[in-house]
């Protein structure tokens, strides 16, 4: 079995380790190695090595990702209750704004006048305000600590896993740099820890010396730090297929590694006595070993980075010891070994892309660059270029949009200026201040200033490129089954054998790529899905798969989240929706309105219904309907039925609008399959309800939504008590500070026997019914279930 199978065995175990309610039992793995061992010069053994390898895969999965137990890790302390904390810093990230983070490794606590010494990484976010510490300080503050959640929605991404990846199972907040005192550097700060002092101080430097919008990026090229990069520059950089030149990786080492091999040749050349004994080739990519080594651990130590510098590494070393290994099988082992000590970098996006973009280029470059061998020396390299991003760009598009949801042509042109730009002028300049600080400030400091310059130039030729037309880029979030045809499609491309052999395969993948797109049966079914956005309500309508209302869209009312963006709109993508017929806002609160923004932006809508005329609404939402061109509905007072068959009702009621409160003016959503219906009340409350229930729905209600997310003013047993609903259910933030839904209310419910799905507990909800009783499943383990 070839080392591709190895790594594809133990990828795939740990692909499906999410999915997995428990992992294998611990005696698996070394069960089966024993089995393996004994077999190995049998057919079967084969067999045994890929159930090993994929056991072992889910079994590091879970290893790496479960918190560490016992009284002595922080975690033991997470409670709602606040307790001070003295901890050491390891690291500060700067966040767009005035916000940062820290990553802290806790020393104690105290808690209830007891001080405990604990250990842990903890990360830490402030909301503004100074610096006081930098790494290697001991700090105090008094915080909250809180356990990594998800909000569980289809297509978000895993943030818990990737503080887990971190060492980190714990999180807190203050609101101010202020409320985090330093007590002064700690007395064992070791390597490790000096060079992030470095690096932090190195970041103050740049932040003070160049224009504050440039700054970000500058740290980004230099230090690996780009949190700091603004939405806007972030937008512009993807859709102009930037965003890898800002995110220290392979590229440049790749270009650091060539300006240091360029130089250090020409000074090799000088000497008769080293090129008689050893060839420049063979001995100086091993001698450069230690200057990348350093480059490295200066910008962050990034996966594609550490990816880059390992293949490198290996690449010197068999030069020296005068070895050859196929570019594949060399990428596949540092994949393989990747796995074994970091198993849960698979899931991190910068790992995938780097591997493949590597993979498309080894795969595809080879090919293409014998259509350069008739053209001009002078036209070869940029078309090379040219070449190389394309062949990355196949490789990666898979990846690109199931994370990012972005497709960006410009990327082919922007690339052809912006590589050689930022690789051979604006990194190299970045990194001569970073060296030079120590010794002539105003010197690093002009440098800085020339390394912004580039950037703006880069930023300016890519504004140009993208408003060209066909090349602004366009947003798209593929559903898992577009997703794996597109990977597919992708496979055949980079598959090798170019000749005759090679061909059955290729189509054999493309034949597969089709069935996955052909559109699936239709179903009569109709499917409530709540989703999970926190204090908010979202909840998708869907008729026989077909046809689809967005029912309020979630929202928070901190700035710095975009629940549409991040929520609402991948789990509309992982659904397999991508147009909706309506989007209904109940009543014009941000906790039902914000997440709207960006489905109206992005998404095909063909009407927007609400109680409120568009004068009325929210300037962010009057704005998106305009640009967009969708047409608004106001739905006047009283039931309005859209849609009634025997079969199917579909209706809404609008409260009256003269009141106000919003919440009791919030429209209602009402329709039927069948012998069920369901109801969805908005944030009515007592006057509101007592609307609904003198004009009640026209069928009946065996699915209730909990009016206002289960408070104890919105009278939802009235409602419970008029309807005798089979189920109902209730959207709230977990461990919100309003205490929903009311223990009164949950009490009721119980009383009642009537069961109650809760989206803090459960995650997101889908009922599906075909009108004889509703099937109710929870987002679990990545499934609906």
């Amino acid at each position: 079995m070839g080392l591709p199978a190895l790594l594809l065995a133990l990828a795939l175990g740990l692909a499906c380790a999410p999915y997995l309610q428990t992992p294998p039992p611990w005696f698996v793995p070394p069960l089966l190695a024993l089995t393996w061992y004994l077999a190995r010069r049998r057919p079967l053994s084969l067999l045994l090595l890929s159930a090993l390898l994929w056991t072992l895969g889910a079994s590091l999965y879970h290893l790496h990702l479960d918190p560490p137990s016992g009284t002595g890790h922080v975690r033991a302390f997470i409670n709602p209750e606040k307790l001070t904390l003295q901890a050491r810093v390891l690291r500060i990230s700067q966040r767009p704004g005035e916000r940062w983070s820290a990553d802290l490794e806790a020393d104690r606590v105290i808690f209830d006048g007891i001080a405990a010494p604990v250990r842990g990484r903890i990360r830490l976010y402030v909301d503004t305000g100074p610096r006081h510490a930098s790494p290697g300080d001991v700090v105090r503050l008094r915080t909250r600590l809180r356990a990594p959640r998800l909000f569980g929605t289809p297509g978000e991404f895993d943030f818990p896993r990737h503080l887990a990846r971190q060492g980190i199972f714990a999180t807190a907040f203050v609101p101010t740099g202020e409320e985090v005192v330093s007590l002064g550097p700690a007395p064992d700060g070791g390597f490790g820890l000096k060079l992030e002092r470095q690096r932090s101080e190195i970041g103050a430097f740049i932040a003070r010396s160049v224009n504050p919008g440039t700054a970000p990026l500058v740290k980004a090229l230099v230090l690996g730090d780009k949190g700091g990069i603004s939405p806007a520059q972030r937008d512009l950089l993807a859709r102009a297929g930037l965003s890898h030149l800002f995110a220290i990786s392979g590229l440049h080492l790749g270009l650091i590694a060539l300006l240091l091999y360029v130089t250090a040749r020409a000074l090799y050349r000088r000497s008769t006595g080293l090129l008689l004994r050893w060839p420049p080739g063979r001995v100086l990519p091993a001698l450069l070993a230690p200057a990348l080594l350093a480059y490295l651990l200066l910008s962050g130590g990034a996966l594609a980075t550490r990816r880059a510098f390992l293949m490198g590494l290996a690449g010197a070393l068999l030069l020296l010891w005068s070895r050859r290994t196929p570019p594949v099988k060399m990428l596949a082992a540092t994949a393989f070994g990747f796995l074994l000590l970091d198993p849960l970098a698979l899931f991190e996006p910068a790992w995938q892309l780097s591997f493949a973009g590597v993979l498309g280029i080894l795969s595809l470059l080879p090919r293409w660059r014998l259509w350069t061998a008739p053209l001009p020396s002078p036209l070869r390299p940029p078309l090379l270029l040219f070449m190389s991003t394309a062949a990355a760009t196949v490789a990666t598009a898979p990846i690109v949009l199931w994370h990012f949801h972005m497709a960006a042509p410009a990327g082919l042109l922007s690339n052809l200026a912006a590589v050689p730009a930022v690789g051979f002028a604006a990194v190299p300049i970045g990194l001569a201040g970073a060296l030079l600080l120590p010794w002539w400030p105003d010197g690093a400091a002009a440098l800085f200033r020339g390394c912004a310059l580039t950037i703006d130039a880069v930023l300016a030729a890519a504004e140009r490129i993208v408003n060209l037309p066909g090349l602004g880029g366009w947003v798209h979030y593929p559903s898992p089954g577009e997703t794996a045809a597109l990977l597919l499609l992708t496979g055949a491309l980079l598959m090798p054998s170019p000749g005759p052999r090679g061909w059955p395969a290729r189509w054999m993948l493309s034949l597969a790529a089709a069935i996955l797109l052909w559109p699936g049966g239709q179903s009569d079914a109709l499917r409530v899905t709540a989703l999970g956005v926190g204090q908010g309500d979202a909840f998708l309508l869907s008729h026989g798969g077909q046809t689809h209302y967005l029912v309020d869209g979630g929202g928070l009312y901190s700035d710095t989240f975009d629940v549409g963006q991040r929520l609402v709109a991948p789990a509309l993508g992982r659904s397999g929706i991508h147009a909706l017929k309506a989007v209904v806002l109940t009543h014009d609160h941000p906790d039902h309105r914000k997440g709207f923004i960006h489905i109206l932006e992005h998404f095909p809508v063909g009407e927007f219904w609400s109680p409120l005329p568009v004068s009325d609404l929210h300037p962010s939402l009057q704005y998106a309907l305009a640009d967009r061109k969708i047409p608004a509905r106001c739905l006047p007072p009283g039931w309005t039925t859209l849609e009634r068959t025997d079969l199917t009702t579909n209706a809404i009621f609008v409260p009256e609008q003269s009141g106000k409160d919003l919440n009791d003016r919030s429209l209602v959503v009402y329709c039927r399959k069948g012998a069920d219906g369901v109801l969805l009340t908005g944030d009515l409350e007592t006057k509101g309800v007592a609307q609904l229930l003198g004009a009640p729905p026209p069928g009946p209600v065996t699915l209730l939504k909990l009016p206002h997310h289960g408070s104890r003013g919105s009278s939802p047993q009235l409602l419970v008590k008029r309807f005798s609903p089979d189920l109902a259910f209730v959207s709230v933030g977990a461990g919100n500070p309003h205490g929903l839904p009311h223990r009164t209310v949950v009490d009721y419910l119980r009383q009642r026997r009537v069961p109650l799905h809760r989206t803090d507990q459960d995650g997101s909800l889908r009922f599906t019914t075909e009108g004889k009783g509703w099937k109710a499943e929870h987002w679990v383990r990545g499934l609906f279930r």
